[in-house]
């Protein structure tokens, strides 16, 4: 009875060390998981706030251009010469306050304190999300060896060896070496892992372990959902409403962060003032936003068109800007239609080309004769190029009318609406940019006089069509862009062309100075280096890699991590057992002289939301049926122990009884 009593405690000891072990490696895993959940956040919201800084700098430029006179903008000097009209009291104070404005906003020109102070601070979050990306590696991987060492499979071996070897334990504040981290050794010293059991299931685990989670790259088509948009979408979900669109709203008069006191209102001119000519209001209209660019790779553009003879400055569909030649009908020449070839990296659907077979354009141009037989006008269909028209002497009728779009090398406008300005079927995320663009109206008053009864009365002269340039801002931040393409419309992440930048450059009231700012640098309001950004390091920026679940398709819930079974024995021999002999002695039965103890953990997400306490946890949903699949972009990740199956249990079994 007593070495019955005595075994029956060892078996509930020794099982308790292996839902200990099992348990707290599961912990551990959470823990990995949620630092994942919480660093993605991290990066989510430091992206949030580098959207913000440009956006804030654009618009402070904009206001600055605006409060400081914009000499590119002709609607300025308007707009000064009207406020200037019958000067009031009213009119000297807002006077005063524009130049106090102005002294403020001039801090974000380019060059000034405030730029300088905004491109360090982008810096620093790019710096921090880079730091983030990377630390969720280190701790990542970091967890398999705390989970090693947890279940007893760590290191602990090695540094008992080594301090055997050395006759000192040098290695006492290392609980990875020394064993300070081994749960199944601090429960039960004389307990560890199964051979055959144990360290096979931990290795399984291992593998699954690995594939359940990856590193995903945002800027990779596939890489991260099926148009690598999940990281990207959840950003510009994020963003405020500032940064998405600051446009002037309908009640404008109550969004003063928009447009703040800008929009001048005098009401003093309905005194009478006969044969006064002045401004009763003068509202501001206002259109911007910040944007998450496509570009390629590297966060340029996609590279150089190789350079036709001559020809003008123009962009190609990528939105590079390029040499063509503009001789004739516009477009490239070429002696040979194999020397198409050279333009076919960088050539859209729909361009087209001039192809002499030989003949020599400036003597001999296109269409006149002698022509060769492949002589005429090529389209490129987005993968060849084909004959549409042929020129007299050329033997290949034409296939197709022949799209006059454009050419590699020359545009139709200065900016292009065709799609992607980065490389083609580029995801890469790499900039921010900002633009913001104002323009005005106004109202004002003329008192004449009636004659002979002398009554003045107020007659309305409202200055509104059309709405002129008043000033334009924009500033753009991680890798460099070129102008136009930096402020293109149509290179948008979960934009499209229309809306970009707050309709800036779709709307009639801002399309003029929008288009201004495109001309320009992002820098400033002056023409400077195009692409110049806010920043100082400029291998920084834009979206990086995070870790996520691996399996992201429709249908997976990813509710429950890998299982972790854990196995542990112990020798009957480090048992406690009766002394007795003779007709009292007992014979161990345990195959191999071993007890042993099987265990189960994993680690499941769920969104707490049954505790009353916690109701800000809730998601609301329609669907009471609503189940969150697990992601590591919340940080709901628990563990808990579960049973073992029965194909668990039976191999553990016979392997014991085979004395293995």
């Amino acid at each position: 009875m007593f070495s019955m009593g005595e075994q029956s405690i060892e078996k509930i000891k020794l099982q308790n060390t292996a839902d200990a072990a099992a348990y707290s490696a599961a912990v551990a895993e959470a823990r990995d998981y949620n630092f994942s959940a919480y660093t993605n956040r991290a990066m989510v919201a430091n992206q949030v706030a580098v959207a913000q800084f440009v956006g804030l700098t654009s618009w402070m430029r904009n206001m600055s251009a605006f409060a400081n006179g914009d000499t590119t903008n002709a609607g300025r000097d308007v707009y000064q010469i009207f406020l200037e009209l019958g000067s009031t009291p009213i009119a000297n104070i807002y006077k005063k306050f524009l130049k106090a404005f102005g002294k403020v906003t001039g801090l974000f020109d380019e060059g000034n304190g405030g730029s300088t102070f905004m491109g360090y601070a982008i810096t620093v979050m790019d710096g921090l999300i880079k730091v983030y990306g990377e630390s969720q590696k280190i701790y990542h991987f970091s967890t398999a060896l705390t989970v090693a060492e947890t279940v007893g499979a760590g290191l602990s071996g090695l540094g008992n060896a080594l301090t055997s070897l050395m006759g000192t334990d040098i290695f006492s504040a290392f609980d990875v070496i020394d064993g300070g981290s081994d749960v199944v050794h601090l429960n039960d010293p004389d307990a560890h892992l199964t051979l055959l059991g144990g360290v096979p299931y931990l290795f399984y685990h291992f593998y699954k372990w690995y594939n359940f989670t990856e590193s995903k790259d945002p800027n990779t088509d596939g890489a991260d959902g099926p148009d690598a948009d999940r990281f990207a979408q959840v950003t510009m979900d994020s963003l405020d409403d500032f940064s998405r669109d600051r446009s002037t709203k309908p009640a404008w008069g109550f969004y003063f962060f928009y447009a703040p006191p800008l929009t001048y209102i005098d009401p003093t001119r309905f005194i009478p003032q006969p044969w006064t000519f002045g401004p009763l209001f003068l509202p501001v209209i206002h259109r911007g936003g910040t944007e998450l660019k496509l570009t390629d790779a590297t966060g340029t553009s996609s590279g150089a068109v190789p350079p036709p003879p001559a020809g003008d400055t123009g962009l190609d569909c990528h939105g590079n800007p390029v040499q063509g030649q503009t001789t004739g009908s516009g477009g490239i020449s070429v002696g040979h239609v194999s020397d198409l070839a050279a333009y076919t990296a960088a050539a859209c659907a729909g361009d087209s080309a001039s192809v002499t077979d030989n003949n020599n354009a400036a003597t001999n141009p296109p269409g006149t004769a002698p022509a060769g037989p492949d002589a005429g006008v090529y389209a490129f269909n987005g993968t060849s190029w084909n004959k549409v028209s042929p020129y007299p002497g050329s033997t290949n009728p034409p296939s197709n009318p022949q799209n006059t779009q454009g050419t590699p090398g020359q545009s139709n406008t200065t900016t292009s609406s065709t799609a992607g300005r980065g490389a083609p079927n580029s995801k890469a995320k790499k900039t921010w940019t900002a633009l913001d663009a104002s323009s005005w109206a106004g109202l004002h008053i003329f008192w004449f006089v009636i004659p002979v009864i002398f009554v003045p009365i107020p007659l309305p002269i409202p200055f509104a069509p059309p709405w002129i340039p008043l000033s334009h801002g924009a500033a753009q931040s991680g890798q460099e862009l070129s102008a136009p393409t930096v402020l293109a419309s149509d290179n948008n992440f979960g934009t499209d062309a229309p809306n970009a930048y707050g309709e800036a450059l779709d709307s009639w009231t801002t399309k003029v100075p929008a288009e201004m700012a495109q001309k320009d640098s992002p820098g400033g309001r002056q023409p400077q280096a195009a692409g110049h950004t806010l920043e100082k390091v400029k291998s920084l920026g834009g979206l990086t890699n995070y870790r996520d679940v691996k399996d992201v398709d429709p249908g997976t819930d990813n509710l429950v991590g890998p299982a972790l079974v854990v196995e542990i024995e112990k020798d009957i021999d480090n048992m406690a057992k009766s002394p007795g002999g003779g007709q009292f002695a007992l014979t161990n039965g345990a195959p191999s002289s071993k007890m042993r103890a099987l265990s189960k953990s994993e680690v499941y997400f769920a969104r707490p939301t049954d505790d009353s306490t916690l109701a800000w946890f809730k998601r609301d949903s329609d669907d009471p049926h609503h189940i969150e699949n697990g992601s590591l972009y919340n940080p709901y990740w628990q563990p808990r122990l579960a049973p073992n199956n029965f194909l668990e249990q039976y191999v553990s079994m016979e392997v014991h009884r085979a004395g293995l």
